[in-house]
């Protein structure tokens, strides 16, 4: 069978097309599933909401059987030396294809590219190692917790309370709550109204906790898969750095869980750094049940010279 290859144009039609493909892929087991629809629903409605055309041209590209169906993508996370590459696995090859174009395309002018993998995938770990990549650290986790017979009780300091976004309604104050939490001072308003408009997006999960001069001191974003609706995620969450150690955050995840739950999820995670990210110990001790690791896989290229 035939492929045909594309660089995408973030049209809406191939957003869902490749939505469809990376649902079917991460049901297949023991499948890399590092990334998935929660991470690219993040890429484009946040991460590059403010990206042109050609941006995604460059930094996205997926591969169609002959019904029009995506079987292939490689996508770059920032548009630097990272990228991700999955295949169908009923199309034997089409991965090395993709890696090869990758190496030969996309990655022009670059003298070393990364790719990061779950260490479960070993099949996959394999094909990488074939073409020269090198396992140099780990990169990620990503814990689970049980939300059938989680403890969501928790108690907020005095003179602090959990409310929406939507109750809270003030954009500028919640930008500069980003902007220091995660020390990024390019954050924007046109970025978070951008992922409020998300498909997956959920008022009663955007959550801020407040003091008492009603001011905002941390928040998180929950969210619930649109494949399977017992599936659920927090991304993200972050502290004024004032006020950390208090146990905001704490606070914030179980109450992001508890109405998680009363939807009807089974299942939340969280996405972390792998350790020494001091949000390891927040996210251990919100007691989960299992913990996957990804890692990154390092490519020195010849030169192109």
């Amino acid at each position: 069978m035939k492929l045909q290859h594309h660089p995408y144009a973030n049209s809406d039609k191939e957003f869902y097309n490749i939505v469809k493909f990376l649902t079917y892929v991460q049901s297949i087991p023991g499948y890399d599933n590092n990334w998935d629809v929660s991470r690219i629903n993040w890429w484009r409605y946040s991460y590059h909401a403010q990206k042109d055309r050609e941006w995604f041209n460059q930094n996205a590209h997926y591969w169609e059987n002959d019904k029009g169906e995506v079987v292939g993508l490689f996508i770059s996370e920032y548009g630097r030396n990272d990228f991700f590459a999955l295949a169908d696995p009923a199309y034997p090859n089409l991965l090395e294809i993709i890696i090869t174009w990758g190496e030969t395309v996309w990655s022009k002018q670059k003298k070393e590219i990364s790719t990061y993998i779950f260490d479960f995938d070993t099949a996959k770990t394999q094909i990488f190692q074939k073409h020269g990549y090198i396992c140099v650290r780990q990169e990620n986790n990503v814990r689970y917790y049980d939300m059938t017979t989680y403890d969501f009780d928790y108690t907020i300091r005095p003179g602090f309370k959990i409310i929406t976004f939507g109750e809270f309604g003030d954009y500028d104050q919640r930008v500069a709550l980003v902007k220091n939490a995660f020390n990024n001072p390019n954050y924007t308003k046109e970025r978070l109204v951008s992922l409020q408009s998300s498909p997956q997006y959920l008022p009663d999960l955007d959550l801020i906790a407040v003091n008492q001069e009603g001011k905002a001191v941390a928040y998180c974003m929950g969210w619930v898969e649109d494949h399977d609706d017992t599936l659920g995620y927090i991304e993200p969450m972050g502290t004024h750095s004032k006020y950390r150690k208090m146990g905001l955050a704490s606070s914030l995840a179980k109450e992001c869980f508890k109405r998680l739950a009363t939807l009807g999820v089974k299942t939340a995670s969280i996405a972390s750094n792998a350790e020494p990210d001091i949000s390891n110990f927040l996210y251990e001790s919100l007691k989960p049940v299992n913990k996957k690791k990804g890692f990154e896989y390092k490519k020195i290229l010849e030169s192109k010279d």
